[in-house]
């Protein structure tokens, strides 16, 4: 099958198919013209696989939306799911998205989201710090490991002169 690829080259691919792993990418074979009976693939997004192969817009009919990463405040939450009343998700639509807790109590910590429903969230473990109303989440494939950077900042111990009322210098685990 020929397809026109990212750049505006007509190639000639092995098979095309809407990538169960990537929502919102098709996923195209080519076979390796140096080794022969192997292949390798490339990602696109439908939007720019329609637009440059109008002719096989049939190809993306069973590809998955691209579901956008969201947030929000915890209402309530028990120690496999987390409740949002404010939210309107449609079922199962952030199974698989990584769920990190980003402020409040339980920060820090990540789980997978098993299953979900209209405004609750399914984890595959058991929180260590249950979450509640103070806690703000992030449901993003852009969450790897938070701890890494860290998001808040250092510990800091401010020293007060009390009649003047001002903050005189801020001491940072003893370091000037």
């Amino acid at each position: 099958m020929k397809i026109i690829d990212i750049n505006g080259e007509e190639r000639d691919c092995v098979k095309v198919y809407p990538d169960p792993k990537f929502a919102g990418y098709m996923k195209v074979e080519f076979a390796s013209k140096n080794r022969v009976g192997y292949t390798h693939s490339e990602w696109y997004p439908v939007s720019d696989f329609i637009k440059n192969n109008p002719t096989l817009k049939n190809l993306t009919t069973k590809a998955k939306k691209v579901i956008n990463d969201d947030l929000g405040v915890v209402t309530s939450a028990k120690k496999d799911s987390l409740t949002d009343k404010s939210k309107k998700w449609n079922k199962d639509e952030y199974t698989g998205f990584p769920l990190w807790i980003s402020r409040g109590k339980g920060e820090g910590q990540t789980r997978t989201v098993v299953n979900n429903t209209k405004n609750t969230l399914i984890i595959n473990k058991p929180w260590k710090e249950v979450p509640n109303s103070t806690s703000q989440y992030v449901l993003s494939h852009n969450v790897h490991n938070p701890q890494v950077r860290g998001n808040t900042l250092p510990a800091t111990e401010p020293t007060v002169d009390k009649k003047a009322r001002k903050v005189l210098k801020i001491n940072n685990h003893g370091n000037s």
